[in-house]
């Protein structure tokens, strides 16, 4: 159990460190678009700055749970409960998202990592949806201001 709690740790601080180098690229990256007030009237600048931003953020995730699922490949135990990496990586989504359905789990002392997962899926997805929000405020100021 204690080595489950190590190792979701170890992964929480990674995801962490992903998704925190992700917001600053993408920051840096959007960043122009709201130096210049005239894009923000055009729908379609707005749009695709929003579709952008959500499709940079699903893939952040995809990729989070991508790390997972080659952990639980790596650990003996539950490397067995999958039958391919595609088998692992589903598990890790649901749990990720804390869907949950219930098909493939866990078992012995490695149940705990996958509360551990769901509750680092949950805060990661909740900064990306606040970072969304603030975006999406910030488009509305701009266009109200004009």
């Amino acid at each position: 159990m204690v080595f489950s709690l190590i190792i979701g740790s170890f992964i929480i601080m990674i995801n962490v460190v992903v998704q925190a180098f992700g917001n600053v690229r993408w920051f840096k990256k959007i960043a122009p678009s709201f130096k210049n007030e005239l894009k923000f009237q055009s729908s379609k600048v707005v749009l695709q700055l929003l579709i952008y931003s959500f499709v940079f953020f699903s893939i952040l995730h995809f990729f989070q749970t991508w790390l997972w699922a080659a952990v639980y490949m790596l650990i003996p135990e539950t490397n067995m409960l999958f039958s391919s990496f595609s088998e692992a990586w589903y598990f890790s989504m649901v749990t990720f998202t804390s869907l949950g359905y219930g098909d493939l789990t866990l078992s012995g002392n490695w149940r705990l990592l996958s509360g551990i997962e769901a509750i680092n899926g949950i805060m990661l997805i909740g900064w990306s949806t606040a970072i969304m929000f603030s975006l999406i405020q910030q488009i509305f100021k701009r266009i109200n201001s004009n």
